[in-house]
Protein backbone atom coordinates (compact mmCIF):
# COMPACT_ATOMS: atom_id res chain seq x y z
CA UNK A 1 0.00 0.00 0.00
CA UNK A 2 1.67 3.16 -0.81
CA UNK A 3 0.44 5.66 1.18
CA UNK A 4 1.53 8.97 -0.84
CA UNK A 5 -1.11 7.31 -3.03
CA UNK A 6 -4.82 8.63 -3.96
CA UNK A 7 -7.62 6.41 -2.74
CA UNK A 8 -11.34 6.10 -3.78
CA UNK A 9 -14.39 3.89 -3.29
CA UNK A 10 -15.18 0.97 -5.28
CA UNK A 11 -18.43 0.13 -6.51
CA UNK A 12 -18.62 -2.25 -2.97
CA UNK A 13 -17.45 0.91 -1.09
CA UNK A 14 -20.09 3.18 -2.33
CA UNK A 15 -22.31 0.29 -1.85
CA UNK A 16 -21.49 -0.12 1.86
CA UNK A 17 -21.89 3.58 2.41
CA UNK A 18 -25.38 3.54 1.15
CA UNK A 19 -26.23 -0.15 2.59
CA UNK A 20 -24.35 -1.02 5.29
CA UNK A 21 -24.38 -4.79 3.88
CA UNK A 22 -21.31 -5.80 4.52
CA UNK A 23 -21.09 -4.47 7.78
CA UNK A 24 -17.88 -3.27 8.31
CA UNK A 25 -16.47 -1.98 12.05
CA UNK A 26 -17.96 1.93 13.03
CA UNK A 27 -13.67 2.92 12.69
CA UNK A 28 -13.05 1.28 9.27
CA UNK A 29 -16.83 2.43 7.72
CA UNK A 30 -15.69 5.99 8.72
CA UNK A 31 -12.41 5.82 7.66
CA UNK A 32 -14.54 4.39 4.10
CA UNK A 33 -16.97 7.66 4.00
CA UNK A 34 -13.39 9.99 4.31
CA UNK A 35 -12.39 8.81 1.35
CA UNK A 36 -13.18 10.97 -1.63
CA UNK A 37 -11.06 10.14 -4.48
CA UNK A 38 -8.93 13.08 -3.59
CA UNK A 39 -7.14 12.57 -0.41
CA UNK A 40 -3.78 10.44 -0.45
CA UNK A 41 -3.47 7.44 2.11
CA UNK A 42 -1.10 10.13 4.23
CA UNK A 43 -3.81 12.78 4.38
CA UNK A 44 -6.34 10.51 5.54
CA UNK A 45 -3.64 8.62 8.58
CA UNK A 46 -3.91 12.55 9.69
CA UNK A 47 -7.23 12.50 10.20
CA UNK A 48 -7.03 9.48 12.67
CA UNK A 49 -6.60 9.37 16.04
CA UNK A 50 -3.79 6.60 15.69
CA UNK A 51 -1.32 6.07 12.74
CA UNK A 52 -1.29 2.62 13.18
CA UNK A 53 -4.84 2.22 13.14
CA UNK A 54 -5.56 4.30 10.38
CA UNK A 55 -3.01 1.79 8.48
CA UNK A 56 -4.95 -1.12 9.72
CA UNK A 57 -8.27 0.43 8.58
CA UNK A 58 -7.01 1.58 5.10
CA UNK A 59 -5.33 -2.05 4.39
CA UNK A 60 -8.70 -3.89 5.55
CA UNK A 61 -10.54 -1.23 3.11
CA UNK A 62 -8.19 -2.16 0.37
CA UNK A 63 -7.96 -6.18 0.98
CA UNK A 64 -11.61 -6.07 1.01
CA UNK A 65 -12.51 -4.39 -2.54
CA UNK A 66 -13.86 -1.48 -0.51
CA UNK A 67 -11.62 1.20 -1.87
CA UNK A 68 -8.43 1.38 -4.71
CA UNK A 69 -5.39 3.24 -5.11
CA UNK A 70 -5.23 5.73 -7.97
CA UNK A 71 -2.14 6.82 -9.92
CA UNK A 72 -1.21 10.38 -9.43
CA UNK A 73 -2.69 10.58 -13.28
CA UNK A 74 -5.96 8.72 -12.34
CA UNK A 75 -6.30 10.78 -9.29
CA UNK A 76 -6.04 14.17 -11.38
CA UNK A 77 -8.37 13.07 -13.97
CA UNK A 78 -11.22 11.70 -11.30
CA UNK A 79 -14.05 14.15 -11.07
CA UNK A 80 -14.82 15.08 -7.99
CA UNK A 81 -18.08 13.93 -6.38
CA UNK A 82 -21.40 15.57 -7.51
CA UNK A 83 -22.48 17.84 -4.44
CA UNK A 84 -25.69 15.55 -3.69
CA UNK A 85 -22.98 12.74 -3.07
CA UNK A 86 -21.33 14.81 -0.52
CA UNK A 87 -24.07 15.75 1.25
CA UNK A 88 -25.91 12.19 1.43
CA UNK A 89 -22.21 10.50 2.91
CA UNK A 90 -22.21 14.00 5.34
CA UNK A 91 -25.08 13.47 6.51
CA UNK A 92 -24.57 9.89 7.20
CA UNK A 93 -21.60 10.26 8.64
CA UNK A 94 -22.89 13.12 11.53
CA UNK A 95 -26.18 11.18 11.81
CA UNK A 96 -24.44 7.93 13.10
CA UNK A 97 -22.11 9.66 14.99
CA UNK A 98 -24.69 11.62 17.00
CA UNK A 99 -26.48 9.06 17.63
CA UNK A 100 -22.94 7.07 18.96
CA UNK A 101 -22.43 10.41 21.24
CA UNK A 102 -26.04 10.75 22.19
CA UNK A 103 -28.03 8.25 21.67
CA UNK A 104 -31.64 8.99 22.11
CA UNK A 105 -31.26 12.99 22.82
CA UNK A 106 -29.82 12.97 18.71
CA UNK A 107 -33.31 12.38 17.52
CA UNK A 108 -34.67 16.28 17.04
CA UNK A 109 -31.04 17.35 15.67
CA UNK A 110 -31.05 14.45 13.54
CA UNK A 111 -34.25 15.12 12.20
CA UNK A 112 -33.01 18.95 11.06
CA UNK A 113 -29.94 17.50 9.63
CA UNK A 114 -31.68 15.17 7.34
CA UNK A 115 -33.58 17.99 5.62
CA UNK A 116 -30.62 19.27 4.53
CA UNK A 117 -30.19 19.58 1.22
CA UNK A 118 -26.92 21.33 0.13
CA UNK A 119 -23.39 21.45 2.58
CA UNK A 120 -24.50 24.99 3.26
CA UNK A 121 -27.29 23.88 4.77
CA UNK A 122 -25.96 21.53 6.58
CA UNK A 123 -22.99 23.97 7.90
CA UNK A 124 -25.99 26.07 9.27
CA UNK A 125 -26.80 23.68 11.75
CA UNK A 126 -22.93 23.48 13.26
CA UNK A 127 -24.65 25.86 16.31
CA UNK A 128 -26.58 23.29 16.87
CA UNK A 129 -24.31 20.87 16.65
CA UNK A 130 -22.11 22.03 19.24
CA UNK A 131 -24.58 23.09 21.59
CA UNK A 132 -26.19 19.22 21.46
CA UNK A 133 -22.10 17.78 22.06
CA UNK A 134 -21.13 20.06 24.76
CA UNK A 135 -23.13 17.88 27.29
CA UNK A 136 -20.69 14.33 25.73
CA UNK A 137 -18.25 13.93 28.55
CA UNK A 138 -15.52 12.64 26.24
CA UNK A 139 -14.68 15.84 24.54
CA UNK A 140 -12.17 14.06 22.64
CA UNK A 141 -14.55 12.08 21.01
CA UNK A 142 -16.10 15.17 20.08
CA UNK A 143 -13.37 16.96 19.22
CA UNK A 144 -12.17 14.60 16.73
CA UNK A 145 -15.91 13.95 15.14
CA UNK A 146 -16.16 17.80 14.51
CA UNK A 147 -12.58 17.72 12.86
CA UNK A 148 -13.43 15.04 10.65
CA UNK A 149 -17.13 16.59 9.86
CA UNK A 150 -15.08 19.89 8.78
CA UNK A 151 -12.58 17.73 6.17
CA UNK A 152 -15.69 15.64 5.20
CA UNK A 153 -17.47 18.68 3.80
CA UNK A 154 -14.12 20.52 2.63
Amino acid sequence: MELSSVFSKTEKGQDEVSTRAHRLPSRVRAMLIMIDGHRTGEQLLALCTSSAEGKRQLAQLLNGGFVQQLSASTAAATPALLPDEDISLAKSYVIRTLYELLGSEALALVRVIEKAETVDELRRHFGQLHVALSAVPDRKKVEQFLEKVELVLD
